[in-house]
Parts: C-alpha cells; structure tokens; sequence
C-alpha cells in the first residue's frame, strides 16, 4: 500500500507540474495573443496613415501645378482685354505668353521630347505617319510634341517618320 501511495503522489505531483506548464502556456498564448491584436491596430493605423498621406501628396501635387499655371490664366485675360485696342499688339502678348509657359513647365522639370530629325523612338513618339526618306526611323515632321519629366513620358510626340525610298 505503501507503493501506491507513493504512485499517487507521483502522480499528483507529476498531475501539478503538467497543471502548472498549462497555465504557464496558456499566459504565453494570452501575451502573444494581445501582441498580435496590437501589431494587427497598428498595422491597419498605419495603413490608413499612408492612405492619408498618398492622398495629401496628391492634392498637393495639383494645388503646385495650378498655382504655377494660373500666372498664365491671368496673361491670356489680359491679353484678351486690350485685343480691342491694338489687334496687332495681341501676336506679340501670345509669344510672351507661351514663352512664359515654358518657362514654367521646365520650373517643373517638363522637358520636350526630341523632335525633327532625331531617330525614332517608340518610348517616347508615336507614329502617325510615314514619309518617304533618306534612311529609315528618322522623324521626318511633328505634329504634336511630346513632353516627359525624367524618363516618365507625359505625353508622346504624335510623328510621321521616314521610310528608305525603295530602289535608292
């Protein structure tokens, strides 16, 4: 008997130990648990942070385009209120004007995509017509030009380009 009182305090001690590791476990998962419910708060507040941000960065980005462009706004009305009295004053006020303009698109880093002359790229010209040439892929004439700012192609130059004269 005395064997089988020693087997169940073995066993009730061993029955404490698995008790005790349980809860010991069972802390952890409620710790790890509440570390992933923060991680999960901060990473959708982080998500809607940069929601946020990209839409500002947006807004800002058009409000720096219109102010730089209503200078120009402002040109054209005032040209278009003395047209009256000197008609022949108004083609010079355009030039300035558009002078003006360029100015500012290359204050915004707008450059003019190489144009007559240049070779053909199709990055950055769309064809719209082909002519009969000295030698091939060479911009024979622009009928729209095309702008980027770095590499970032705004708007493709609309172009006809050259083609070899056949038995030349």
């Amino acid at each position: 008997m005395a064997e089988n009182d020693r087997m169940e305090a073995r066993l009730k001690a061993e029955e404490a130990e698995v008790l005790k590791e349980a809860e010991k476990l069972e802390a952890e998962l409620k710790s790890l648990k509440e570390k992933y419910l923060r991680l999960l708060a901060d990473f959708d507040n982080y998500r809607k942070r940069t929601a946020s941000d990209l839409e500002a960065a947006k807004r800002e980005g058009k409000l720096e385009v219109l102010r730089a462009v209503l200078p120009i706004l402002d040109d054209l009305e005032r040209a278009l209120e003395h047209a009256g009295a000197d008609p022949g004053a108004i083609l010079e006020g355009v030039r300035k004007i558009k002078d003006a303009f360029l100015r500012i698109l290359a204050g915004l880093g707008v450059e003019e995509v190489p144009g007559k002359g240049e070779a053909f790229d199709p990055a950055y010209h769309e064809a719209i017509g082909v002519v009969e040439g000295e030698e091939d892929g060479t911009i024979a004439e622009v009928y729209q030009k095309g702008y980027k700012v770095g590499d970032f192609l705004v708007r493709p130059a609309r172009v006809a380009v050259t083609k070899k004269k056949e038995g030349a």
